[in-house]
């Protein structure tokens, strides 16, 4: 289970939460990849028009790209804004399971909890494998940005 959707209805939030999630996994010697469901709309969704079953597809083909990364041993973080309930419930039956969650609050707050349950299901370790610098941090958050991600 190393897929984490996150939901609701502000994108920036989500993509902040998806952030600072990303952060502290790297931080933890963890590798991440951040999947923005619109980012991605133009390249997965091809072929695919606005139908319930189109949107149905492209969870699923959301659900599958998450499924290939997470055998590499990669964290995916899905942002999620229109993906259906049902929709996410058969991509964790074909898939297996993923953590959803309803982000309302401030992303910072939301990620702490991401964190705090990844860490009770023991698919992270309890504390950062390493601390860094304040250079060093700067250093990684740029790189970060360099990929788009922060």
């Amino acid at each position: 289970m190393r897929s984490i959707w996150l939901t609701g209805s502000d994108e920036d939030k989500l993509i902040s939460t998806g952030e600072f999630i990303g952060e502290e996994l790297i931080n933890r010697n963890q590798s991440i990849e951040l999947i923005v469901q619109s980012e991605v709309r133009e390249i997965l969704g091809r072929g695919l028009k606005d139908s319930p079953e189109d949107k149905a597809t492209f969870t699923d083909r959301l659900g599958f790209l998450g499924n290939m990364l997470n055998r590499n041993n990669i964290f995916t973080i899905i942002i999620s804004m229109e993906s259906s309930d049902a929709d996410k419930n058969k991509v964790k039956e074909s898939y297996g399971n993923y953590l959803e969650f309803k982000v309302s609050k401030d992303p910072k707050e939301a990620a702490k909890e991401v964190i705090t349950k990844l860490i009770s299901e023991k698919l992270i370790p309890e504390q950062c494998q390493e601390v860094y610098s304040e250079e060093e941090e700067e250093e990684i958050r740029k790189r970060l940005e360099d990929l788009g991600y922060v």
